[in-house]
C-alpha cells in the first residue's frame, strides 16, 4: 500500500494539531472564566461586608462609649470612695477609663468583618455541587441559618455591585449618564456575579445538625447583612 503524499500528510497532521489547540484553548478559556467569575463573586463580597463593617465599627464605638459612661456614673463615686480609704486615686481602680475604646471597637469590627467574609464566601464557594433552588428544599433545610443566610448575603452582594457602581461613577465626568451608566454596570454585576453566587449558597442549604454553630454564625453575619441592607443598598435613596 502507497504512502500517501507529503503535502497531504503534512496538511492533515497540521489539521489534527490546530484541532488538538483549538480544545486545549477552549478548556483553558473555560476553566480561565470560572476562576474569574469566582473571584468576581468573592471580591464582591468582601465589598459588602467591609461597607457594613464601617458601619460596624461607628456602631461598636458608640456601644463601648455608653457602657464606659453608665460605669462612670454608677461605679465613680463609691469606687472613688474606696479608693481614698486606702490611699489610691481614682483612677487606679477606673481602669474602664483606660481602654482606648477607638482602637477596640475598630479591631471589634475587622474581626467580625473577617469572620462574617469567611462564613458569606464559604457558603457558596465550598459546594461542589450547583443544585436548583427550590421551595421543598429550603423548607427540608430550614433553621436560623437556612433564614439568616440568604438574607444577609443578599445585602452584601447588593452592596459590593453598589460600590462597584459608585467607584465607577467617581470616575466618570460629573453628567446623568455617567450615574445611568455607573447604575447599569452595577446590576449588571450583581446579574453575572452576585446572583449566581446567592442561588449557589441558597441552594445548597441543608440542615447541618449543628444548631450552636449555626446560631453563632447567624449572630455574626446578621448584623453585617442588616447594615448592608441599611447602608449598602439604594433603594432607601430612591424613596426617600
Amino acid at each position: 500500500m502507497s504512502e500517501r503524499p507529503l503535502i497531504p500528510r503534512f496538511l492533515l497532521g497540521l489539521g489534527r494539531m490546530m484541532k488538538g489547540l483549538l480544545r486545549g484553548s477552549d478548556r483553558a478559556a473555560g476553566g480561565l472564566a470560572s476562576v474569574a467569575t469566582t473571584l468576581g463573586q468573592v471580591a464582591l463580597v468582601c465589598l459588602g461586608v467591609h461597607l457594613a463593617a464601617d458601619q460596624l465599627d461607628d456602631r461598636f464605638l458608640s456601644l463601648l462609649t455608653l457602657a464606659r459612661d453608665q460605669l462612670d456614673v454608677f461605679l465613680a463615686e463609691p469606687l472613688g470612695r474606696a479608693a481614698m480609704a486606702v490611699g489610691l486615686e481614682q483612677g487606679d481602680v477606673a481602669l474602664w477609663t483606660r481602654i482606648p475604646l477607638a482602637a477596640v471597637s475598630a479591631w471589634s469590627a475587622l474581626v467580625v468583618e473577617l469572620v462574617a467574609a469567611v462564613v458569606l464566601v464559604g457558603s457558596f464557594l465550598l459546594t461542589a455541587r450547583r443544585p436548583a433552588l427550590s421551595w421543598s428544599a429550603w423548607r427540608a433545610a430550614l433553621s436560623i441559618h437556612a433564614v439568616v443566610m440568604p438574607l444577609a448575603l443578599a445585602g452584601v452582594l447588593m452592596a459590593g455591585s453598589w460600590s462597584m457602581a459608585m467607584a465607577a461613577e467617581d470616575l466618570l465626568p460629573s453628567h446623568t449618564a455617567a450615574r445611568v451608566a455607573a447604575g447599569v454596570l452595577g446590576l449588571a454585576v450583581l446579574l453575572r456575579f452576585g446572583l449566581p453566587a446567592w442561588a449557589r449558597a441558597v441552594g445548597a442549604l441543608e440542615r447541618s445538625g449543628r444548631a450552636r454553630r449555626d446560631l453563632l454564625a447567624a449572630l455574626v453575619i446578621a448584623p453585617v447583612g442588616l447594615l448592608a441592607w441599611m447602608h449598602g443598598v439604594p433603594l432607601w435613596g430612591w424613596l426617600s
